[in-house]
């Protein structure tokens, strides 16, 4: 009996050849976006769930208090000091790792090689359970002089052989052992290491204070705590800890006036620190929102394919009704017919599967490089996914064929012989066009703003003139720190720079150097300090909206003392002047400002307020002040005349003073273009579904177009007969196929504004909503479906009418 249905099935499939072809494809393409935005919510899923032990391992951060007793910054670096004091007073902590990134040279036989490396804790390899190629994990770490390679960059820097004894240079003085390799970290990680040394090595020592200071934020901290703790209460018991052994005026001082600490800290899972943490650190860590929004996609795309397949199946089955009115009147019973037609609908979607998995693999390259995610297709070949794809495919056939079956059962034979065309499904069929649509023109509206706010965010005023601007970075090290003044005067004798200075920051680099400013009203706030020379504001086209700013006109700008974060010259921003409570920025200048205890500066002048962040973070109180040992950038302004030209001195002369460190520069204009990586990601995700769905509702309502038209020959040809023009005719199908795309706006439109309100709270600066978006989707999708169904109604207007009427 089931070669029967089968034979039947394959008689009909290629009967059908159009309709097959159509149902086959829009199924297929559905099924292989799905499978890929599935691996995309499964890897992002999995981050750090490869961690051993991964329910006792934690993530410390760290919230920062206002002295109004608000958060005003959550972090997910803790001061590398406090990991150590916490491990030694509490027992319930049983390894730690701090993870401190830094950018060096490495160097070897002459050859320098640009190496992001990682200072860590000897307990690394077992916390996060990486087991070495070469080297004992044990004791790679024990001496301060060693360092573990990944072994994509043993490789890179030493070719093929064992790589254990031999010698590197970083940043052109400290020399390191290479004591282990490494497997390359894993993808699926918050953390990006490729090369890891001890956390008491001399690369620090020029930054004693890293290790020292209880306000220095630099870097993950991640612990795993015994079985059974508590980690609500171990929080808890660190809080009261750090208040009584950390600096008073951090903690218990505030304390006794009535504030809140500056900062307390919590736990965070470390694999659930990727999706649901509040952190304010990366732009391009997941999202759970947005993970959920793409399996939501996903399954209104499989909605769509199963859609279509179910339309063009029921509208086949009122064609067959000749073949199903003889199969009925020669005996054939209700469950013969709807297991043919499931039969026929499970074989579909079984040839559909394996398009759709071949597609996928096809796509994945370029889905991967579009959502910026190492992805693979090996999980599909796992035995778990391959079972649950054939019970996949067998739900999805039967859901597909159902309607059609149910339909092909209640037709009544006496119906056919007496001439009445069944009409059976009709509303439904229509309901399900309209969802159809509605959720297609849903998501290509989503997509339109989501691409606008990227744009807007990236158009934003930054309070400086960003074009053209270059930063050369890596210049805290001290073998370039004491040369930079030398460097700085080489780069501005090079044609086409046409300003050069040093900063502490600039885009990209979301440096937290926060301490007081209390100003001699008496009134305090925590500010952001930041390092600049006296040519950095000037050549950002900075112009100051009260006083002056830095100038070498007047030396005591620039003067300051050891270990002393402000010069005796400041200069505010708005919002800092603003916080401290002067009515206006002239009212801020003159006036004393102290930090460090009783350090004094002078109020210069007050500017606009600088953004080096991205659209997400709002601008915050800072001072600017003279300060050559926090400079980390050197900032030049090059002409558009001749860039390449000027880009290639700039690399030679670095090269003249430093020929074992490789440059890093980068435009201000790209950096801040990185910010927007998770919008990037979610904008190509909406407009690969947005285009899948298009695709697959354009091959819907072409088979629908062709069946209906089909239909209504004999109709049509009557119409042409009593005087109808071709126009005309187009007319009545064109409105026939409007009315739900209509419809589907008067749906989609509500949803999708109200959830895109919802987004866009997560920005600072956002876009306005406007109707232009959704009457642009609306007007788009109606256009395609015209387009779609114009070469049917055409060809049906212009046919000769006695081809269909004929047999009257």
């Amino acid at each position: 009996m089931f070669r029967n249905y089968m034979m039947t099935a394959i008689r009909n499939l290629m009967r059908y050849k159009q309709y097959t072809f159509i149902n086959t494809m829009g199924l297929a393409v559905g099924l292989a976006a799905c499978l890929l935005i599935l691996l995309y919510v499964n890897f992002e899923l999995s981050y750090d769930r490869w961690i051993p032990e991964n329910d006792r391992v934690m993530r410390i951060e760290t919230n920062h208090y206002a002295e109004s007793g608000e958060i005003h910054y959550r972090g997910e670096t803790i001061p590398p000091v406090v990991a150590s004091v916490l491990a030694d007073e509490f027992d319930e902590i049983e390894l730690y790792a701090r993870f401190l990134t830094e950018r060096v040279a490495l160097a070897i036989d002459g050859k320098a090689f640009e190496q992001e490396i990682t200072l860590s804790d000897p307990g690394v390899f077992e916390l996060m359970g990486i087991r070495l190629l070469e080297g004992d994990a044990a004791t790679a770490l024990d001496k301060p002089d060693s360092i573990v390679l990944s072994e994509t960059d043993a490789r890179r820097i030493f070719g093929e052989g064992p790589v254990v004894g031999k010698t590197v240079k970083l940043d052109g003085q400290y020399l390191k052992s290479v004591t282990g390799v490494m497997p390359d970290w894993p993808a699926a990680s918050d953390l990006e290491v490729s090369a890891i040394i001890p956390i008491s090595s001399d690369l620090l020592d020029y930054r004693p204070w890293v290790r020292e200071e209880w306000g220095s934020f630099w870097g993950p901290t991640y612990v795993r705590l015994k079985q059974g703790t508590d980690v609500q209460d171990l929080s808890r018991r660190f809080n009261e800890y750090v208040r009584r052994v950390g600096p008073s005026d951090r903690f218990q001082d505030r304390i006794d006036q009535g504030m809140p600490p500056e900062y307390e800290f919590h736990m965070t899972r470390a694999m659930d620190a990727h999706l649901m943490s509040e952190v304010g650190g990366s732009d391009s860590r997941g999202s759970l929102a947005n993970l959920w929004s793409a399996g939501v996609i996903a399954l209104l795309i499989l909605c769509i394919a199963i859609i279509n397949v179910t339309n063009l199946g029921t509208m086949l089955a009122m064609k067959r009704v000749r073949e199903i009115a003889i199969r009925k009147a020669l005996g054939a019973e209700a469950r013969h017919l709807m297991v043919q037609v499931l039969v026929e609908s499970v074989s579909l979607t079984f040839i559909s599967m394996l398009i759709g998995i071949a597609l996928a693999e096809m796509l994945l390259p370029t889905f991967s490089q579009l959502m910026n995610r190492e992805l693979s297709t090996s999980l599909i070949y796992g035995p778990e996914m391959m079972l649950g794809l054939l019970g996949g495919t067998l739900l999805v056939g039967v859901i597909c064929g159902l309607y059609p079956a149910m339909v092909a059962v209640k037709f009544r034979p006496v119906d056919y012989l007496s001439g009445i065309k069944p009409s059976l499904g009709v509303r439904f069929r229509n309901t399900l066009i309209v969802l159809q649509f509605a959720a297609t023109i849903g998501l290509l509206a989503t997509c339109v703003v989501v691409f606008m706010q990227a744009e807007y965010a990236r158009s934003q005023s930054k309070g400086f003139d960003s074009a053209q601007v270059i930063s050369v970075d890596g210049i805290e090290r001290p073998l370039v720190l004491e040369r930079q003044e030398a460097l700085r005067d080489a780069f501005s004798r090079i044609d086409g720079v046409e300003a050069v200075a040093a900063s502490h920051g600039m885009p990209g680099h979301n440096y937290n150097n926060n301490n007081n400013l209390r100003v001699d009203t008496g009134n305090e706030v925590v500010t952001r300090r930041f390092a600049v020379s006296t040519e950095l504001l000037p050549l950002l086209g900075v112009k100051p909206i009260a006083g002056r700013l830095f100038s070498k006109d007047f030396p005591s700008d620039a003067e300051t003392e050891p270990k002393k974060g402000a010069s005796r010259a400041i200069v505010l921003n708005d919002i800092a002047a603003r916080e401290l409570g002067f009515k206006s920025p002239e009212d801020a200048v003159g006036h004393d400002a102290y930090t460090w205890g009783e350090y004094r500066s002078t109020i210069i002048g007050v500017v606009e307020n600088l953004r080096t962040r991205s659209a997400h973070s709002k601008p915050s109180a800072t001072y600017f002040w003279i300060g050559p040992r926090e400079y980390r950038h050197i900032v030049m302004r090059v002409s558009p005349v001749n860039m390449p030209q000027t880009l290639a001195a700039i690399d030679r002369t670095w090269r003249e003073f430093f020929p074992e460190l490789p440059i890093r520069r980068q435009f201000a204009d790209d950096a801040f273009a990185e910010y927007y990586d998770a919008e990037r990601r979610q904008g190509w995700l909406l407009l690969f579904s947005a285009g899948v769905m298009v695709f697959i509702a354009v091959m819907g309502l072409y088979g629908l177009a062709a069946l209906a038209t089909e239909r209504r020959s004999k109709e049509i040809g009557i119409r042409k007969v009593l005087g109808a023009r071709t126009g005309n005719i187009v007319q009545l199908l064109l409105w026939q196929f409007s009315l739900p795309v209509i419809i589907a706006n008067v749906i989609a439109w509500p949803i999708a504004w109200w959830s895109l309100n919802q987004w866009l709270e997560s920005f600072v600066d956002r876009v306005s909503l406007t109707p232009l978006p959704f009457l642009a989707a609306g007007l788009g999708v109606l256009l395609v479906a015209w387009v779609t169904i114009i070469g049917h109604t055409l060809k049906v207007a212009r046919s000769n009418p006695i081809k269909a009427l004929r047999y009257e």
